[in-house]
């Protein structure tokens, strides 16, 4: 039997030299002129010896990730032991950012997660939140809702529940978020006049849910609804319209119901933060992100909408009008120790504060403390003693008196007892 040996190929591109290894090998020839035809087809001859001999085709080493060295803190961070939570990916990525010094883009991020089942099963999808997507005109319209009962807990162990006011201005998206104690009415009151302070004007128009403390009866498809009289009053006062939702349709106010998740980001910091104060930093911290990044649906920094929205907003009343809804506020001055006064009692603040002026605002059981309309530091109000120093203040206050810091802490913690004991004293006459 013959067989006719193939021993012409025309070589027109690098595809061809596997098709020639085969050609030669068959035909028990001797290997190409590798030289002559890198000349032929103007390519190097290492590169024509490589896709002769197949080495084309070797797996690459797979490129290690820059997020690689935050496996073990990722891992960490969504384990079963961790009391913080994270809600979304999103979530995570920015914690990260913020605490770890994460570079890298959000979907390489995401893909990193996604490539990681013990990661990905974390994060379960959520239900379905679609919603009629609408718009309005510059300062026609906002949005209030609370984030309610969010059970937070401090690294000392003490927990406690917030709520966070929510207001967004419908046509820039930009949003305020503060943290409240409660959710009573006059919360709720001092919450929107400082927010329409802050931004300086009101909407025509302010989109509410049906909660009680606003609605007396709620909106339904065939009835109105009854406003709350206190809260119409507040409203009439402002010059806006109270619009409530159609009971059961919590989608209808969808730019502040969505944003919520971004308010659920808190969380990521439970169990780590000392106290209040960085509760609240960290919250403002969340905020300002929130309004400096893009926005999806307008695919502009809701910051830069907001100065515009801000020219059609209506005018703030006159102060006497503000204040009568604002929650009870004092002004007093710091003395050489520290601590300020309020009913019979002394607490303190940082020793920067000494002999300045500060504003000392009353919400239920605590007393928030601000200095140029900055927050400063949060008391809780008590009944059985006479001086209240914060640790931290405290320890300011001696490393100012004593040169010798050495042993320092040791005495401030003596100190404190002491101040313990004269108060326990001293609550007998109060």
């Amino acid at each position: 039997m013959n067989f006719n040996l193939i021993t012409n190929i025309e070589i027109n591109s690098v595809k061809d030299l596997s098709k020639l290894r085969i050609i030669v090998e068959a035909n028990n020839l001797d290997k190409p002129n590798f030289s002559e035809i890198a000349r032929d087809l103007g390519i190097d001859r290492r590169t024509v010896k490589k896709y002769y001999m197949g080495d084309d085709k070797k797996e690459r080493k797979k490129k290690k990730s820059i997020i690689d060295q935050y496996y073990e803190i990722i891992k960490e961070l969504l384990s079963n032991d961790s009391p913080q939570v994270f809600y979304y990916k999103d979530h995570l990525y920015r914690y990260l950012q913020r605490e770890h010094g994460l570079n890298c883009t959000r979907n390489n991020f995401n893909y990193y997660i996604l490539n990681h089942e013990e990661f990905k099963n974390y994060f379960k999808p959520k239900g379905n939140t679609n919603a009629i997507k609408s718009e309005t005109p510059f300062g026609k319209q906002a949005q209030f809702d609370w984030k309610e009962k969010l059970n937070f807990k401090f690294k000392s162990g003490e927990s406690m529940i917030i709520n966070v006011g929510s207001l967004v201005l419908s046509a820039s998206r930009f949003k305020t978020w503060i943290i409240y104690p409660s959710v009573s009415l006059d919360c709720i009151l001092n919450f929107l006049a400082n927010t329409f302070e802050s931004i300086g004007g009101v909407p025509r128009e302010l989109l509410i849910d049906n909660a009680t403390t606003m609605m007396i009866k709620a909106r339904t498809e065939t009835y109105k609804g009854t406003v709350h009289p206190n809260f119409q009053q507040f409203a009439d006062d402002y010059g806006f319209k109270v619009v409530p939702c159609i009971a059961g349709r919590p989608n209808t106010k969808a730019k502040v119901e969505n944003p919520m998740r971004i308010i659920d980001e808190i969380m990521t910091y439970n169990g780590v933060l000392n106290n209040l104060e960085d509760l609240y930093e960290k919250l403002e911290s969340i905020t300002n992100q929130a309004n400096t990044r893009i926005c999806q649906a307008t695919g502009i920094p809701p910051i830069l909408v907001y100065k515009k929205e801000k020219e059609h907003l209506l005018p703030i009343p006159q102060e006497k009008i503000c204040s009568f809804y604002k929650l009870s506020t004092i002004k007093v001055m710091v003395n050489l120790n520290s601590l300020f006064p309020y009913k019979r009692k002394m607490y303190s603040v940082p020793s920067s504060l000494i002999g300045k002026k500060i504003t000392v605002q009353v919400i239920e059981n605590h007393l928030h403390v601000y200095y140029n309309k900055k927050l400063i530091t949060i008391h809780e109000i008590v009944e059985n003693k006479k001086i209240i120093y914060k640790e931290q203040h405290h320890l300011e206050m001696l490393k100012q008196t004593f040169r010798k810091h050495d042993e320092i802490e040791d005495y401030a913690l003596k100190h404190l007892k002491n101040l313990e004991k004269f108060n326990e004293q001293i609550s007998e006459f109060m």
